[in-house]
């Protein structure tokens, strides 16, 4: 039976470094939706996200990830990514010897794109985030500012078109332009078929692209809510009255 959810979490429970993070966590995700995760520091936002990649630092004690209707709780990073799962991270690394221009290509190539379409469509993808075309000579990330990282971590995206993309706080640390070049690019990724989860601590990006779900996460529970008012009322009122549910979204002052 073919499954309408890109992803399932069920009941997952997730260690670091011996110390529980998240416990018992359920959620699901249709294909081809667009998920907001919102919730305060240390909510375990960042360890969902490490768990659903694979990262091994982030040991999984309990608990299933469906992915596309297939158990991957047990395989490695490399086969996730394989089998159509990006992330972005909060601080993208930086890697020296690696042409920034080069690695788009060789994510293009890899969709099976001949050389001259590749040189298109990377071409296509920098002029539409206006990465500058010198970045491509580039060592992948050195000497980039923070927007310029968010960027770049967003080319990947459109250059690999996944199934589903994670992107931990992708607008965090950006002005406002680059806010609004990357919301375009998810509005764009999101009618190319690809489901896109987010995590993000403000609603300002929510008014450039508009979320199917917002789910918040905090105290071991994730509360799912299909009304984007629900990131107004988090920044008036604070995440603890939204998770007790002292706060009523259906206040008129929330529009």
């Amino acid at each position: 039976m073919i499954s309408m959810f890109i992803l399932e979490i069920d009941k997952l429970t997730t260690a670091v470094d011996n110390k529980i993070i998240i416990k018992n966590i359920s959620l699901r995700i249709p294909k081809k939706s667009f998920s907001v995760l919102m919730g305060p520091n240390a909510s375990g936002k960042t360890t969902l996200i490490m768990s659903i990649i694979g990262n091994p630092r982030y040991k999984i004690l309990s608990g299933r990830i469906i992915f596309d209707g297939e158990n991957i709780t047990n395989i490695p990073t490399y086969e996730r990514v394989k089998k159509g799962i990006f992330v972005s991270y909060q601080a993208p690394p930086t890697i020296r010897g690696v042409k920034l221009g080069f690695f788009l290509k060789l994510l293009l190539k890899r969709r099976g794109l001949s050389e001259a379409e590749a040189e298109r469509e990377l071409k296509n993808i920098i002029s539409f985030l206006n990465i500058p075309e010198s970045f491509l000579k580039r060592d992948l990330n050195l000497g980039f500012s923070g927007g310029e990282r968010k960027r770049v971590e967003i080319a990947q995206l459109m250059a690999m078109k996944p199934k589903l993309a994670l992107l931990d706080e992708i607008d965090t640390g950006i002005d406002i332009d680059s806010m609004k070049i990357i919301a375009g690019a998810i509005n764009r990724i999101l009618n190319e078929g690809t489901t896109v989860f987010l995590i993000t601590h403000y609603k300002n990006i929510l008014s450039y692209v508009i979320p199917d779900r917002v789910f918040v996460m905090g105290n071991n529970l994730i509360k799912e809510y299909r009304d984007i008012k629900i990131a107004k009322l988090i920044e008036r009122c604070g995440y603890g009255c939204v998770l007790e549910g002292k706060c009523d979204i259906e206040d008129d002052q929330y529009e």
